[in-house]
């Protein structure tokens, strides 16, 4: 049984506090592996060694040396790429063929910056015959990034891959149930020499001692969070006190919009998948599918058999289309919305904890589809990070965009219609950061994400998120003409 270490100042060491995090299979509640459980002394160390890292080492001005480094970094998880994909599924519980998915992204978003590293740019302007002004990103310095459970690899990737590629000292606090993997990740960055001790660490533990105390740190430039909405307004409130940049990635409750003219099944079909794929333990999951009413039943009834069709098993098998959920605790938060769902709606398929052999170590529940639930109910508001699809109609456009507008979450949408004149038109009123017309969750490292209203600040991805991690300074020069 691996006991993974902490990465500071390029050494692997164990916490102060002597004491480790276990990281538990969630489908057999065995031991996959051991973290540190750091302290507060922990962060202090790694702070320091980015700091000096960041102003004493050439990293932040040497664009080739940077783009080499991730390039290298990709190629290394590629060449164990079915390593950590196993290590992931163990660890996370997520589908072995979902789990070799999710690393591709991530080496893909590595690829993708390591050029990006090299394409940093400003602008000038000549305001005046005798004046030059020249607008400079520069990274910004230190930035904490804490990572999730659910997507622990692409959504490390998404953020540390453009810090780094900007030029940032880097300190990754992972979730506590995801620590090993992202230490392995580490590992295969550590064995190849390129980055500068300090620039790239990693400090495991819990949130409210490791994450609180980056967040707080007089020394850490930024903090880039992705996780649920709560957790990330108190890192908005800590940070606001040493008036540090932010960048979140929070909860989402997004909707399918589905009108009558469309093609239904795929329609459904692709609803489904993305809020069954992790156990719908995923921040763009399409939980909400909106149908038009000439068209719901017909809807609700393939949504029905879709949930009934997919095969929940272990993760490592690979006919497994759905996995336990990552906790107990989890698990009977999922529940309680169900059973809110059955009280105030219908209960279409699903809805049952399965604990019968093989699931009965694990946390297992059902693909579920619920329906007939007025707006204002918990189900239809809340981010539940569930196998839960809740189905709603409406009978016209105007309704339509009314009820997908009706929670406080505005990160991703779709839209599904062959009229493009009505896609274009609702897809512009829709409070969303992403608008997928006719497909929903198709995701690019070129192509930026991110959220509206509850859902978050700021960018990932693309040009846009690189410049997340950035500063932006005006240099002038007066001319003796």
């Amino acid at each position: 049984m691996k006991t993974y270490q902490n990465y500071i100042a390029g050494v692997w060491q164990s916490s102060s506090s002597g004491q480790t995090c276990e990281s538990i299979h969630p489908a057999t509640g065995h031991l996959v592996a051991r973290t540190q459980f750091s302290t507060e002394d922990d962060v202090e160390r790694a702070v320091t060694a980015a700091r000096s890292a960041f102003e004493a080492t050439d990293w932040a001005m040497n664009s080739s040396m940077r783009s080499r480094a991730l390039a290298a970094w990709a190629e290394a998880m590629e060449r164990n790429q079915e390593a950590l994909a196993r290590l992931l599924s163990e660890e996370n519980g997520k589908p072995i063929r979902e789990a070799r998915s999710e690393v591709a992204s991530a080496i893909d978003a590595l690829r993708y910056n390591s050029v990006m590293a090299r394409n940093v740019f400003g602008r000038t302007f000549q305001p005046s015959r005798d004046a030059y002004g020249f607008l400079v990103r520069e990274a910004v310095g230190v930035v904490a990034v804490i990572t999730p459970w659910n997507w622990p690899v692409l959504l490390l990737m998404r953020d540390l891959a453009p810090c780094l590629a900007a030029g940032n000292a880097a300190i990754v606090k992972p979730a506590e149930r995801t620590g090993a993997i992202t230490a392995a990740l580490f590992e295969l960055a550590a064995d190849l020499h390129m980055f500068p001790p300090g620039i790239l660490q990693l400090v495991t533990g819990k949130g409210n001692v490791v994450g609180d105390a980056l967040v707080e740190h007089p020394g850490v430039d930024m903090v880039a969070f992705t996780g649920s909405t709560e957790v990330g307004q108190g890192i908005m409130a800590k940070a606001s006190r040493g008036v540090k940049k932010v960048a979140l990635e929070l909860g989402g409750k997004s909707p399918n919009l589905v009108f009558a003219d469309a093609d239904i099944e795929r329609a459904v079909s692709t609803a489904c998948r993305s809020v069954f794929m992790t156990s719908g333990q995923i921040c763009m999951a399409g939980s909400r599918l909106l149908v038009e009413a000439p068209v719901y039943e017909q809807a609700l009834a393939l949504a029905k058999s879709y949930a009934e069709s997919l095969r929940v098993g272990m993760p490592l098998e690979e006919s497994t289309d759905m996995g336990p959920v990552i906790s107990e605790t989890q698990l009977h938060t999922i529940l309680a919305f169900i059973e809110e769902g059955r009280r105030r709606g219908r209960v279409i398929a699903g809805g049952k904890r399965l604990s019968q052999p093989p699931f009965d170590r694990g946390h297992f529940v059902e693909p579920t589809v619920i329906a007939d639930l007025p707006v204002d109910c918990s189900v239809v508001q809340e981010e539940i990070f569930g196998p839960v699809l809740v189905v709603e109609r409406f009978e016209s456009e105007e309704e339509a965009v009314r009820l997908a507008n009706a929670t406080r979450y505005g990160l991703v949408a779709g839209i599904w219609t062959k009229d493009l004149d009505r896609a274009f038109r609702v897809a512009r009123r829709l409070r969303a950061g992403t608008v997928w017309l006719n497909g929903y969750n198709r995701n690019y490292a070129e192509a930026e994400s991110g959220g509206y209203k509850m859902s978050g600040l700021g960018r990932s991805r693309g040009i846009e998120g690189l410049y997340e991690f950035t500063e932006l300074k005006h240099i002038h020069l007066t001319l003796d003409v």
